[in-house]
């Protein structure tokens, strides 16, 4: 997506930030608890990833996106963004937390660790990988898209 910038949520972004969230299905409180890296085009935020800092991290945790926007390019573009966030304050590492639906993360750079995502800020700006995995089901997955999983119920007598 073209125009995007990613930056540190300011005060008068939490109403957009609560906006977003509840459009996504959750408490519009957590906008004003929590702080957040924010992508924005034309002035307009468009979604944000909760963060906190620790000594010489940033820790990247809850995505949220305008529902009627393209969520790959926003997130994309908020994790690949965090790399200079992270050198702005003087963090040596960004750690992100799994999505349980996409690899975000690892499509700009980041490598795994653990049950999450690391990107080493001394190693230079993420690069974006265009390559698909491998082989076996990530693969699949990446040429498909994500499966729709039906839901059955069981009844038992």
């Amino acid at each position: 997506m073209e125009g995007i910038e990613v930056r540190w949520g300011l005060p008068e972004n939490e109403s957009r930030i609560a906006e977003l969230l509840e459009l996504n299905g959750m408490p519009r409180w957590v906008a004003y608890e929590e702080r957040f890296v924010v992508a924005e085009r034309g002035g307009e935020v468009l979604a944000g990833l909760r963060y906190r800092t620790e000594t010489k991290r940033l820790l990247l945790g809850l995505l949220v996106v305008d529902p009627w926007m393209s969520e790959g390019p926003l997130a994309r573009a908020l994790y690949a963004g965090a790399w200079s966030l992270a050198r702005e304050i003087g963090a040596r590492e960004v750690l992100a937390v799994r999505l349980p639906y996409a690899d975000y993360p690892y499509e700009v750079g980041y490598r795994r660790r653990g049950r999450g995502w690391r990107l080493d800020v001394a190693a230079g700006r993420p690069k974006l990988r265009e390559e698909l995995p491998a082989s076996g089901w990530r693969r699949v997955v990446a040429l498909l898209g994500m499966p729709a999983v039906p839901f059955f119920r069981v009844f038992m007598d």
